[in-house]
């Protein structure tokens, strides 16, 4: 039992102190992401003082951010009306979430952005409906969610502008660009994961609701198949395709891999539509250039292109808490990432034209400490053949046999 007794999981590049960088000449734009806030937990405070900070120091450098919401948003298990939900009144009264949600409010305040995606614990009451809202001053909540599916434009100046809405049933484009710049850094594309991988009971309204969802997301994803851009495209969903932590493949609550997915979105994801993923789900940090070995092992699927991950899901309860998710027994066998934690924090990606940079924010033993990994966007089809990971239970199995 001491063996398996958790403690705090960490591998990467030496971490070093948290510096927000210069801006360099180039146009950037910060996403950070915030996964898991609902969850009960007193890291929320220390994450939203460092969180402040940074978005402090990037206002003061120059550098526009945004701010999304990772999903698993409000409470234990989320507002609605079955079982033990929290009422949309009393979604910001703990003390994490409620710090975390001020620094965010300033953040609109200050003329931010802030957008958001469903989690699992927001269905669970049945009723995730009561987190929309079209604009993140106007409503409980702060963010804005203008449907269960959608897609949306990140610009050099920091502005948003929703692409395609799926919120009345239909997918519809957004409003017409009236922006002054020629075209966007990157296109968002959020979708309902949750709906597919933790449905509501049959038989219910929500259940229903959960449906509909599946429609407008395979509907989202068919339009923007058929319309290629000149920009790169993110998956944003609360589960990760690919994770290292104890819902990936082969860990403890085994529900996010590749072949779990929906199959419109493994589709997309084959296809090439997106060249990167953002979620959280599992309580940790991670980022990794390329899932592809990853999916071989949990899915036996060779992608065709590259696509980079990144996993920001511990705002609020990590997994180096006492207990059995943060053990190395428990944690998935599929994914071994560049950079990974379990501490509390969060991430950032620093989106540029020719490369994304995931930076990993996290604290250990009171001090807050951050990790990069630099990333190439246009990158080439993965070759006919490729080298192929360890297929056996042990992911870090020496794939030679002795003396041969």
């Amino acid at each position: 039992m001491t063996t398996l007794a958790a403690c705090a999981i960490e591998r990467g590049k030496p971490w070093g102190p948290p510096v927000v960088p210069a801006v360099p000449a180039v146009p950037e734009v910060s996403l950070v992401l915030l996964g898991d806030v609902g969850a009960r937990g007193g890291a929320g405070q220390a994450t939203a003082v460092e969180l402040q900070r940074v978005l402090a120091e990037h206002k003061r450098r120059g550098r526009p951010a945004v701010v999304l919401w990772l999903g698993d948003n409000i409470g234990p298990v989320g507002p609605g009306d079955l079982g033990r939900c929290t009422p949309v009144s009393a979604a910001w009264q703990q003390k994490g979430p409620a710090a975390l949600a001020r620094v965010v409010r300033d953040h609109v305040a200050a003329g931010g952005a802030v957008l958001a995606a469903l989690g699992e614990q927001d269905w669970r009451c049945g009723q995730p409906e009561l987190e929309l809202q079209s604009e993140p001053d106007k409503g409980p909540h702060p963010w804005a969610m203008p449907g269960h599916n959608y897609a949306f434009a990140v610009y050099p100046d920091g502005h948003v502008r929703v692409t395609m809405s799926c919120a009345t049933g239909l997918c519809a484009p957004g409003p017409k660009d009236m922006s002054p710049e020629t075209s966007p850094l990157v296109e968002l594309v959020v979708v309902d994961s949750a709906a597919w991988l933790a449905p509501p009971p049959v038989a219910t309204p929500a259940a229903a609701r959960a449906d509909q969802s599946l429609a407008e997301q395979e509907a989202l994803l068919a339009a923007l198949t058929a319309s290629p851009t000149a920009w790169p495209r993110l998956l944003v969903s609360h589960h990760p395709l690919e994770s290292a932590g104890p819902h990936g493949v082969g860990g403890m609550y085994s529900d996010s891999g590749f072949y779990l997915h929906a199959a419109p979105v493994r589709r997309a994801v084959d296809a090439g539509l997106f060249a990167g993923a953002l979620s959280a789900h599992d309580r940790m940090l991670l980022a990794t250039a390329d899932i592809g070995a990853a999916t071989k092992r949990s899915s036996r699927y060779w992608l065709k292109h590259p696509v980079f991950q990144v996993v920001s899901g511990s705002a609020s309860a990590p997994d180096s808490r006492a207990g059995a998710r943060g053990a190395w027994y428990f944690q998935s066998t599929t994914l071994r990432a560049e950079m990974q934690t379990q501490r509390p924090g969060f991430a950032e990606l620093y989106v540029r034209e020719d490369s994304v940079t995931a930076v990993l924010r996290r604290r250990r033993a009171g001090r807050w400490g951050a990790g990069t990994l630099t990333i190439p966007l246009g990158r080439p089809p993965h070759p006919a053949e490729t080298p192929s990971p360890v297929m056996d239970p042990c992911l870090y199995c020496d794939p030679v046999p002795p003396r041969q």
